[in-house]
């Protein structure tokens, strides 16, 4: 660092200390008033950008809330069109009043959040939620007062159709609104960051400039003085043969170098040559020094890869540019049964080919293995594959050109992992029809968070609810309550050893099949030794049996 400064410094002669620094102050000044105006721009940008995503945030949860609350209002209405029993299809449209309510006062909150360049689309979207709204209403008293009946009756026709088609038209189209603004967001986000990058940067030369004027000033001002001085000392004392520092400078250290180094000048130059004839002969030992070190350290070198190559668990050969070998190890030799007077240093490739191919191990002739192999050395391309023999093993051979021409290759027996892959493949296969195909539902949960990771046909069925609906959703969230507390109460207890391990009997409110009678039997699995990591949840429906019993 010391001597970049001198350099840099010497290398503006015109200037004088007075100058260089005058010239730092300025820049640091300019660069600072530059940070200044940048930093209160962007914290105004930040400020509108911050109020407009929280904006977009808010309007975008309410097309995701109207869209999940019309979604239930449609299956509250096919549940009264599907319903032959009067009690059940009232049950159905009580809900749907419940669940028209709900919307009403999300796109409420939500109109109180349009600006002022939606408000005519955001209108007629509000007509159609009005019209939606009336014509569900209706449907749920007429199912209330006559019956399901009344409210098929109404719901056919062609106009409700296409006020629902409408309405999904105008969330289709508020929807692309929000993304095109969020996009818009992003675009300006993407030029915020630009701002702070350019900010950091502009931080870090300020930053820069400082550390680099402090070191100017000590090792351009305050240590070139210093070191002139205690030549001077040294001078002064008898000691003439001293290079004088600084002396080629051309501002004030400079003339005052200059002075110095005039008066012991001729005594120096012959001090010069004494030191360049005891360099030359230090540098000279030094060169000898370093030629047998690196002859050692040759020959210990070329013992540990030899050591290494020998003891590898994968077989090794390494061939030059012409297919002729440079290196290969007894793991290479055993695995294709070819003896080292063929496999050895020297030998073509052709010869360990025609052998392999004498005994069955080498699927295709040897020209064209290696015409193949030429191809692949001439244009440099790294390959990994696996070859199954004729005797049933499965050899996996990894292949790279190697820096200067050649190829080397290490090939190892993989027979053994891939049949025990393909006997856990077909495991894991029963396993799941078994699950899938058995009588009772059966349900798995992650034992941390009691998020649903299997559901089985069986449990479908029970519960009325696809399993795309169940995974990744805990009991709460799934059931009403309060049948999701308590299942979730009953699987913390099973996971904590807090409750029996006999099956135990419940009454549940399912999602799609009304209130059920089960025994439920929960077994936790754990990964191992640990912890449990699932809790395994087999299900058996006696609603009948109870019924029929009662």
């Amino acid at each position: 660092m010391r001597e970049l400064l001198r350099r840099f410094n010497g290398s503006l002669p015109s200037f004088t200390l007075n100058d260089k620094i005058s010239a730092a102050a300025a820049a640091f000044a300019v660069l600072v008033l530059l940070l200044t105006l940048g930093a209160l721009a962007a914290l105004r940008e930040q400020r509108q950008f911050y109020g407009g995503l929280e904006a977009l945030a808010a309007v975008s949860r309410n097309v995701e809330r109207t869209n999940a609350a019309i979604y239930a209002v449609v299956m509250e209405s096919r549940g009264i069109y599907m319903s032959q029993d009067r009690n059940v299809a009232r049950r159905y449209a009580d809900s749907q009043l419940a669940k028209l309510r709900q919307l009403t006062k999300i796109v409420e909150e939500w109109q109180e959040l349009v600006v002022p360049e939606d408000t005519e689309l955001f209108a007629g979207f509000k007509r159609r939620i009005d019209q939606f709204v009336a014509f569900r209403t209706e449907m749920a008293r007429q199912t209330i007062s006559v019956g399901s009946s009344a409210a098929r009756a109404l719901g056919d026709n062609d106009d409700n159709r296409a006020v629902r088609t409408a309405l999904n038209e105008d969330l289709e189209k508020l929807s692309r609104l929000y993304d095109d603004r969020m996009h818009e967001l992003g675009r300006l986000a993407d030029e915020r960051g630009l701002v702070s990058f350019f900010l950091g940067g502009l931080g870090a030369v300020i930053v820069a400039l400082i550390a680099t004027a402090a070191l100017a000033l000590r090792w351009g001002v305050l240590m070139p003085l210093l070191d002139i001085a205690r030549v001077t000392d040294r001078i002064a004392a008898g000691r003439i043969k001293l290079k004088i520092p600084h002396a080629r400078r051309h501002d004030e250290i400079g003339r005052v170098a200059h002075a110095v180094e005039t008066y012991q000048n001729g005594a120096f130059r012959l001090q010069e040559l004494e030191e360049h004839e005891i360099e030359i002969e230090r540098q000279y030992t030094d060169i000898l020094r370093d030629h047998e070190r690196l002859e050692q350290g040759a020959l210990s070198s070329q013992q540990r890869l030899d050591a290494a190559v020998a003891n590898m668990a994968q077989g090794l050969i390494m061939l030059d540019s012409f297919g002729y070998v440079l290196m290969v190890n007894d793991q290479y030799r055993k695995l294709y049964s070819v003896p080292a007077s063929i496999a050895k240093p020297g030998a073509h490739l052709r010869e360990i080919l025609a052998h392999r191919a004498k005994l069955g191990l080498l699927r295709e002739k040897p020209s064209e293995f290696l015409a193949a192999l030429r191809e692949r050395i001439k244009e440099g391309r790294a390959e990994i594959v696996e070859v199954e023999l004729a005797d049933g093993r499965i050899i996996r051979i990894s292949e790279r050109p190697i820096t200067g021409g050649g190829w080397i290759a290490t090939h190892e027996d993989f027979t053994a992992q891939r049949r025990a892959e393909r006997k856990l493949a077909r495991a894991e296969y029963f396993l799941a029809a078994l699950l899938e195909n058995i009588p009772q539902a059966v349900v798995a949960k992650d034992a941390q968070s009691l998020r649903y990771v299997f559901v089985n046909r069986a449990a479908e069925q029970l519960f009325g609810v696809l399993r795309s609906e169940m995974i990744g959703r805990t009991p709460r969230e799934l059931f009403s309550e309060p049948t999701g507390s308590m299942l979730e109460e009953a699987a913390h207890d099973q996971l904590a050893g807090r409750a029996a391990e006999e099956p135990r009997a419940h009454t549940i409110v399912t999602p799609g099949n009304g209130p059920r009678d089960v025994i439920v039997r929960r077994l936790p699995v754990a990964a191992g030794t640990g912890e449990p990591k699932y809790l395994l949840s087999i299900i058996e429906d006696r609603t009948l049996q109870q019924r029929a019993a009662a």
